[in-house]
């Protein structure tokens, strides 16, 4: 494992930045856990948690939970070391769903953090809290380092949420393998402008995966660009930025 994160730690070093908008959706279910998206230089993982007797286990369905894989082994870990290191790159999100209820997952998540909040805070390394949340009302109650994925129908501090998140079903059906149709392109960069003249960035998810999919977000300026196919994305990022 040390010989893995030194040579991962020396690719990061390397990443170039357009990939910063990658975002690792459902990271856990590729063979290596964090390090693929790292060594590929996303700048945003996501992990599905739940709250099994005391313990947050990585999944995204119960019956896929394993005690061997959990969030502190498969992300807190590898991510601090990275931060210690200052070879976190491109690297500076980890967006945490929580899958159970947040009154039995938030508690745990921020106990698991609180060891590392200094370098957390020092490093400007957001944990953003999305799927069941608290109350929006309630944000502020949580520690500085922790923040939440708000929605567009949700009144919140400001200064808890710096992401915002929607389903393109919200605005319309396109399965990626032809144009975007205009109608849902005008009505997305409406969405994501509103986002961007509100202070927060954007994230869409059920998006198409492929690569018309990727150029349509970037098109409209959608920060995080989601996806499962991580090498297919980042190879497209940096293509797309050297045109």
């Amino acid at each position: 494992m040390k010989k893995i994160l030194l040579l991962l730690l020396s690719i990061s070093a390397l990443a170039q930045s357009p990939v910063k908008k990658a975002h690792a959706h459902n990271d856990y279910e590729h063979e290596r856990p964090f390090f693929e998206a790292f060594a590929l230089g996303f700048g945003s993982i996501e992990a599905d948690v739940y709250a099994v007797n005391g313990d947050l286990l990585v999944g995204h369905e119960r019956s896929q939970l394993s005690l061997n894989r959990n969030l502190k082994d498969l992300y807190i870990d590898p991510i601090i070391r990275v931060l210690k290191a200052n070879k976190e790159g491109n690297f500076h999100q980890l967006l945490i769903d929580s899958k159970t209820t947040s009154d039995s997952t938030l508690p745990l998540i921020i106990a698991a953090l609180k060891p590392h909040a200094e370098i957390l805070m020092r490093k400007n390394f957001r944990i953003v809290i999305s799927g069941n949340r608290p109350k929006p009302s309630q944000y502020i109650e949580s520690p500085a380092w922790i923040t939440f994925d708000g929605r567009s129908d949700e009144t919140f501090p400001t200064n808890k949420v710096v992401l915002e998140s929607e389903s393109m079903f919200k605005f319309g059906f396109w399965n990626g393998q032809g144009p975007i149709p205009t109608n849902l392109k005008e009505k997305l960069k409406s969405y994501v402008d509103k986002v961007h003249a509100n202070g927060r960035k954007v994230r869409l998810w059920a998006t198409p995966d492929t690569l018309l999919g990727f150029q349509a977000l970037l098109d409209i300026g959608v920060d995080y660009i989601g996806t499962d196919k991580l090498t297919l994305l980042a190879d497209y990022l940096k293509f797309s930025e050297s045109k």
